[in-house]
């Protein structure tokens, strides 16, 4: 399968489809989320989704978790196959590590294969969404325009982060403000320039990809928005201290061998 289109989010993803189909494509393997299904895919894992073509609408829900920030995004089809996000909430969760955790866990249950473990599957998947509806609950629904705006940058950049051209005016486009805006909001609120936050979250996920994935080192830079492997290579021994392939053998004997398929699972029907 080609490796072109491939993106990945740095944190595990719900996703519950509620009408139509998907198709999600991953290095060696595709699976379909229809209707009523739920799917984990877990941070880390390069994939793509394909809308299939139905006599139905398609549409799926998309639940992530970030920086103490709950997004939920609903995603229908843009035409060409394409899934698109045409609405987005976002909540202020202290728990999110929590919830991300739970997802992970579901995960690699799941992977392992052991139909024991069904029962608990489903008891996790219980208490991730009571945690999370407990989260929503919670939130305040009208949080400062400020506060605001910083999580949705950080979701975006996490969304983005496979685009070359996601930068400060690329965000502030999206965001219907200036750039100097943008940039000063950020670095106010979090003590971070936001084009550093971009190159640094950027580099975070080439580590988790080189740590879990096979792809070459070029892949990696092309996967996380690098047009050039060598300038993602400066970039990446400036954050990380060392060379991509020099942090890639420190970490090979940790790494189990991948088994060619995404840990994921998914359930036939969401009652």
């Amino acid at each position: 399968m080609e490796h072109a289109g491939l993106h990945f989010h740095f944190n595990p993803d719900l996703i519950i489809g509620l009408r139509g189909a998907s198709r999600f494509e991953f290095i060696q393997e595709h699976f379909v989320v229809e209707a009523g299904d739920m799917a984990v895919i877990p941070g880390g894992i390069p994939h793509r989704e394909v809308v299939v073509e139905r006599s139905e609408p398609f549409e799926n829900l998309v639940i992530s978790v970030y920086n103490e920030t709950v997004s939920v995004q609903l995603q229908t089809d843009a035409g060409n196959g394409t899934a698109a996000v045409s609405l987005s909430e976002y909540y202020d969760a202290a728990k999110y590590q929590q919830l991300a955790q739970y997802l992970e866990e579901i995960a690699e249950l799941s992977h392992s294969g052991d139909p024991d473990l069904r029962l608990g599957i489903k008891g996790l998947l219980l208490i991730y969404l009571s945690t999370l509806e407990a989260a929503i609950r919670r939130v305040r629904f009208s949080p400062p325009v400020e506060k605001l705006k910083i999580s949705q940058t950080r979701r975006l950049v996490q969304e983005h982060l496979g685009d070359s051209h996601l930068g400060v005016v690329y965000l502030a486009r999206l965001l219907h403000c200036s750039g100097d805006y943008l940039s000063n909001l950020f670095h106010r609120e979090t003590g971070q320039r936001l084009a550093m936050h971009i190159n640094v979250e950027r580099i975070r996920a080439a580590m988790t990809m080189l740590r879990t994935t096979p792809l070459t080192v070029a892949e990696v830079a092309y996967a996380t928005g690098f047009e050039s492997q060598g300038y993602f290579s400066r970039v990446f021994k400036q954050i990380a201290q060392k060379s991509p392939l020099d942090y890639r053998r420190s970490v090979e004997r940790s790494v189990v061998e991948l088994e060619g398929r995404p840990r994921t699972i998914y359930a036939p029907s969401i009652g």
